[in-house]
């Protein structure tokens, strides 16, 4: 999994992060086409995030 390689954490734990971040909720409504990027620019984008969260 690209985000517990990222940040050097078990897959459990990106999973639980993933799920409470708003590019999951984005990701999980098409009228933000959100799912026609590539893997790179999500997973820069939710490491953004999470950062700004922090």
């Amino acid at each position: 999994m690209m985000l517990a390689e990222a940040l050097h954490i078990d897959a459990e734990r990106a999973l639980n992060l993933f799920y409470t971040t708003k590019v999951y909720q984005q990701l999980s409504d098409p009228k933000y086409g959100l799912q026609l990027m590539s893997d790179d620019y999500i997973l820069e984008n939710l490491i953004e995030e999470l950062r700004e969260t922090q």
